[in-house]
């Protein structure tokens, strides 16, 4: 006896859904020929100087000099969550604490509700383009996608309503709402109106996942998708305010829904960590943390969005199109020259130090379209990193 499997088919002990993989959503192959100290304009990581270190250093050592309040921080706790940090989300979403469930992050929060709601072969209806995770977790549920497509930020309303008429059953409806990933736009309050009405008409639910939020730098604030509907859930996380090593986010979701997402996450792992939870509700119940927190995240952001697309209009002007964005931690760029090859342009990029995302992966129907665009996050890398990044960029293109 070996003690190991080697003369054996692995697969067969695999369960179905172990052994699928989803042939939708993901960033596409792992990189290859990036240099290790390459300048990355990828993923949706908070800046090193907006985490507040201090904050919660002070919070956790509060709560862990106290005898008994750190003795139940290290005890089992509720699936839902505690109530002190239910009770400042419920006042956040201005919804009833009882509808809220605290969650191991935004990506979490989908997962139990696609969990409760998805058989496989349900339609699923996403923007397109759309948020690749997100998209991979409908795969791994065995969700059809349905796209709706989305330019300059709205979607287009009319041709969904045309296909439910039609017939069209959809079980959800996945958005971003503010800042979207990728294209960093904001769904007009018209556009959020008319979609809860849709839900309520076509007896579906429609998914507001709203991580940036809060990282507005500029223009008016917009009110989210009304949770006065029983077809409205809000997802969202603490990852892009306090940090995504608290692994700390919630739902907060219609009376009829919460029990079923509790029965589904108390299978699982019964609670999100009691001690991060209970440092983090007192960080939130101390006056003017939280607000002083996002006002140096938005002038970080503020000034590296700046920064970026300063460098992109003095070096690239002719070569690209972009909307400044007015929040969030992405750009959306298209290339002008449709005879451009952007995935040679990202293998130069990557042997010159630089790496980007391709907008190609970002389509949920299948990595088609968007072959013309990229995606630059400027939220974790300093202005001169951003001005070095783009003039390798530059060079990449230059290249050809």
């Amino acid at each position: 006896m070996t003690g190991t499997l080697d003369q054996f088919d692995t697969s067969t002990l695999l369960s179905a859904l172990g052994a699928r993989e989803s042939p939708i959503g993901g960033f596409g192959p792992p990189a290859t020929g990036v240099v290790p100290d390459a300048i990355r304009l990828l993923g949706g990581v908070p800046a090193d100087e907006a985490l507040p270190t201090a904050q919660l250093a002070r919070a956790y050592r509060e709560v862990l000099e106290d005898r008994a309040e750190s003795a139940a921080a290290l005890q089992y706790s509720v699936v839902n969550g505690i109530e002190s940090l239910r009770s400042w989300i419920g006042a956040r979403e201005n919804v009833d604490p009882v509808r809220v469930l605290v969650t191991n992050g935004a990506l979490h929060g989908l997962s139990l509700l696609f969990s409760a709601l998805l058989n496989p072969g349900d339609s699923v209806a996403v923007e397109r383009p759309s948020f690749p995770l997100a998209v991979r977790v409908l795969g791994h549920h065995g969700a059809q996608v349905v796209t709706v497509s989305s330019t300059d930020g709205h979607l287009d309303l009319d041709d969904l309503e045309q296909r439910l008429r039609g017939g069209l059953h959809i079980k959800l409806l996945y958005l971003i709402p503010d800042f979207q990933n990728p294209t960093g736009t904001t769904l007009p309050a018209p556009d959020r109106v008319r979609v809860v009405a849709l839900a309520e008409r076509y007896g579906f639910v429609v998914v507001s996942d709203n991580p940036y939020r809060d990282l507005r730098f500029a223009g008016e604030t917009i009110e989210d998708l009304s949770l006065d509907s029983d077809h409205v859930v809000r997802v969202n996380t603490f990852s892009k305010t306090l940090g995504p090593g608290l692994r700390l986010g919630w739902i907060a979701a219609p009376a009829w829904l919460v029990p079923v997402l509790a029965r589904l996450r108390g299978n699982v792992d019964q609670h999100s960590s009691l001690l991060g939870q209970t440092a983090v509700a007192r960080l939130l119940h101390t006056p003017g943390v939280l607000d002083d927190i996002l006002v140096t995240a938005r002038e970080i952001y503020r000034t590296r969005a700046a920064a970026l697309t300063d460098a992109l209009r003095a070096t690239l002007a002719d070569a690209v199109e972009f909307t400044d964005p007015d929040g969030g931690i992405f750009l959306w760029l298209k290339v002008t020259d449709p005879t451009v090859d952007l995935t040679a342009v990202q293998t130069r990029a990557r042997a010159l130090g630089t790496d980007f995302a391709l907008g190609r992966y970002f389509d949920p129907a299948g990595a088609v379209a968007f072959t013309d665009h990229l995606r630059l996050g400027f939220s974790n890398n300093t202005p001169d990193d951003l001005r070095t990044a783009v003039d390798r960029i530059a060079e990449a293109f230059t290249q050809r």
